[in-house]
């Protein structure tokens, strides 16, 4: 088992709009959505954050942190210490200090991903991709193991007697609230209530957390605008609708408003079905939200260099002991 399942989020593509005003996906470079704002909304002055990327802004790091560190260390040793070779015989010594560390930051991705770093992401991401197919276009794609779990995953729906909403598979929503845009996988309809939620698609092997997990549901659960139309100036922004879904019985959050995951295991091997429906509490969600709010708002402040807004640097010496200091007494003795 890899430790990095449950980090990645499903990638958008990058797709620029007709005039280039606007990417209508994540920008490169950047690592946010560049969508023109809804309508009566301001876009944040650094653009859009990934709701994923906000649900994670004060989670402990320290796990993907060492796996990378792992990685890394295994990817130099691949074939022959290929790229140690190369690490070695590159001129870091000569380069502009700022080319140096794009080199450096690079060459240790290219091990990470010798090491089969991404391969967890990939196979999250061929399930997402096979469940749009299947809902946009009827089509079942996959190899067997691929469609099994896709099999599994309408039995799942079936037990629990949810109905995917025609329409609503890889909705692309924004909430100004947060200053983030996020793409939710599907929308169900509970057929005993009535009631409709928001469900996501989960690749990892295992839940070591649902902190995250909750606040980026509750980015995509509140989020008032859902984007209608290409994703170019021909589409636009109009409001979502009111999703009321709630726990039931027995769960994590009986009568709360709640929003559902399906797991469907990646990995190769056992442990890949049966496809389960999990729950998570959307009020514990906006708790986590506020708090990575905040938190970004704390970073922003304890790394700035502005005056009036740092929070820490040299203390003055008083003006009358700066003129005689202990340097200079020293260098006249």
């Amino acid at each position: 088992m890899s430790d990095d399942e449950g980090f990645y989020d499903t990638p958008t593509p990058r797709i620029k709009a007709s005039k280039g005003e606007h990417y209508y996906g994540i920008k490169p470079g950047t690592g946010r959505y560049d969508f023109p704002p809804p309508p009566g909304t301001v876009r944040p002055p650094r653009g859009y954050m990934r709701c994923t990327r906000k649900a994670s802004a004060f989670s402990d790091q320290i796990r993907l942190q060492n796996w990378r560190e792992r990685l890394l260390q295994l990817g130099l040793r691949e074939d022959e210490g290929l790229l140690f070779d190369e690490l070695c015989a590159e001129g870091l010594e000569t380069m502009d200090p700022q080319a140096a560390k794009d080199w450096l930051e690079a060459h240790a991705q290219r091990a990470i991903d010798r090491a089969g770093g991404g391969v967890g992401a990939r196979r999250g991401t061929a399930r997402h991709t096979m469940l749009q197919v299947k809902m946009e276009t009827g089509v079942i794609t996959g190899h067997r193991t691929m469609r099994l779990q896709l099999e599994s995953l309408f039995e799942a729906l079936e037990r629990h007697e949810l109905d995917v909403l025609p329409g609503w598979s890889e909705r692309v929503v924004c909430n100004p609230r947060y200053g983030i845009i996020g793409t939710l996988d599907l929308g169900v309809s509970c057929r005993r209530t009535g009631q409709i939620g928001i469900l996501d698609l989960k690749t990892q092997r295992q839940f070591w957390s649902y902190m995250e997990i909750s606040g980026q549901q509750e980015g995509y659960d509140s989020a008032p605008w859902v984007w209608e139309g290409p994703r170019s100036p021909e589409g636009a922004w109009v409001r979502a609708p009111k999703w009321d879904l709630v726990g039931v019985q027995g769960g994590v959050a009986p009568g709360r408003r709640v929003a559902l995951l399906a797991h469907m295991p990646q990995e190769p091997g056992p442990g890949q079905l049966p496809v389960e429906i999990h729950e998570v509490d959307l009020t514990f969600g906006a708790e986590v939200m506020e708090v990575a709010g905040r938190n970004i708002e704390l970073r922003s402040r304890g790394a700035s260099v502005a005056g009036g807004r740092r929070v820490g640097g040299m203390r003055p010496v008083p003006p009358i002991r700066a003129s005689v200091g202990v340097a200079p007494r020293a260098i006249a003795q």
